[in-house]
């Protein structure tokens, strides 16, 4: 009886066992793409072919995919049933099955993840919403796939903000993560510039000259009303939150000195974090809010500085290159990305936090500018030549964020996750 009832137990425990299998491991040398297969969808042919198509982007967006082409499998027709022999035969090592109906202007979707080897189902989602919606639905299905697949979700629900040059100035604008539905936040039709995302994602700190002096301004996303919130006299740039979105760190030209202060979430300065003579700019925090990264000229040229701030105590990051600006700290707290020239051009470099190992991760004639982490650390977004781009870590591509999008395109900021 007792041996029964533990052979029950590891039977019901055994899709949990098999899930904590870790398929993508991101912390790995060397990069090693999983062979997946994403079956015809049943139920509704005009948006089951839409969903599975973003479907496909989706994973083919990731890096960690090898999408198995149609060819390999034409004579497979929409069915529930797995045949797991048949997949594994033309090389697939997961599967995704999909189900679409429509009703009226509404849909339901039904999403599902084998591992093909093990015969087993990993993933069963279920998602309803007006057909509009469908595209948002997909989405999610991948964050929840790279959930169960790595242990972590993925940018699949995020956006990123940017600086938009138009006829009548520049605009905060923001896109979905894959560059679709960009749309204008502000209307100044003057210069804004650097927006940063607020830590649960629902406001915006930028800096615009609206009324003459460059100025600190928060946006509420969601009801789309920007106050100014930081206007001492001269400078108020660089605003950034806090990780635990109580305080601010921001540039401000105080008696016609520049340095780095703390001001609290209505503008009030808190107290000097860093002032000398000469700029003081950039701040970024570390993910724990126990350090700030900065650029100073302090040794006589732009480079990149950490201030601890428990202890006030400044040392100096990079020693390379004589022009090292734009420091982004990454959400894990490891490395710092920046910009530096190189051979005449901006070019985005990887720095440990401790500063023992340097990577140049672009090359070429442009210049690369304003680097901006995804949530989980696996792609960053930069401008090169007006234009925004994607860096995917896993193997270095680099692929234009706004393809459709005219004009110049600037400053970008990725988003945490969103709800």
């Amino acid at each position: 009886m007792k041996r029964a009832f533990l052979l029950g137990l590891l039977i019901l425990l055994l899709p949990t066992l098999c899930w904590g299998i870790v398929y993508i491991d991101i912390e790995a040398p060397g990069h090693k793409t999983l062979p997946i297969a994403v079956a015809p969808f049943m139920g509704n042919p005009v948006l089951g072919t839409k969903a599975r198509q973003i479907l496909k982007s989706d994973l083919e967006y990731t890096g960690f995919f090898n999408v198995l082409k149609e060819d390999t499998f034409l004579g497979e027709k929409p069915s529930a049933e797995v045949d797991f022999k048949r997949w594994q035969l033309i090389g697939a090592y997961l599967l995704i099955k999909g189900r679409v109906e429509k009703s009226g202007n509404r849909f339901q979707l039904d999403l599902r993840l084998y591992d093909v080897n093990k015969g087993l189902e990993l993933l069963a989602k279920r998602y309803t919403g007006a057909e509009n919606a469908l595209r948002y639905a997909v989405h999610r299905f991948m964050d929840n796939l790279m959930q169960v697949l790595s242990g972590e979700p993925s940018v699949f629900q995020t956006m990123i903000a940017f600086v938009y040059k138009t006829k009548r100035g520049k605009e905060i604008y923001i896109t979905d993560f894959d560059g679709y539905r960009p749309r204008s936040l502000t209307q100044f039709h003057n210069i804004c510039l650097s927006p940063k995302w607020s830590p649960l994602g629902d406001k915006l700190l930028f800096t615009s000259y609206k009324r003459g002096n460059p100025d600190v301004y928060l946006l509420d996303i969601k009801k789309g009303i920007a106050k100014r919130i930081i206007h001492y006299p001269g400078l108020n740039i660089g605003a950034t939150w806090s990780p635990d979105a109580k305080r601010i760190a921001v540039t401000l030209s105080i008696k016609g000195r520049q340095g780095i202060y703390l001001v609290n979430n209505k503008g009030r300065i808190e107290r000097c974090l860093v002032r000398s003579s000469g700029i003081n700019v950039s701040p970024t925090w570390s993910p724990d809010g126990k350090k700030l990264a900065f650029v100073s000229d302090r040794s006589g040229c732009p480079q990149i500085y950490i201030l601890d701030l428990t202890t006030n105590k400044i040392s100096r990051l990079t020693y390379e290159g004589n022009y090292n600006v734009s420091p982004a700290w990454s959400p894990k707290g490891d490395y710092i990305v920046y910009a530096g020239i190189k051979d005449g051009h901006f070019q985005l470099f990887m720095i440990r936090s401790d500063g023992s190992v340097i990577k140049q991760l672009t090359d070429g004639d442009s210049d690369c500018q304003s680097p901006s982490w995804s949530p989980d650390a696996r792609f960053i977004v930069f401008s090169r030549d007006k234009r925004l781009f994607v860096l995917r870590l896993c193997d270095g591509k680099v692929f234009p964020l706004l393809k459709t999008l005219p004009g110049e395109q600037s400053q970008p900021n990725w988003s945490p996750w969103l709800k």
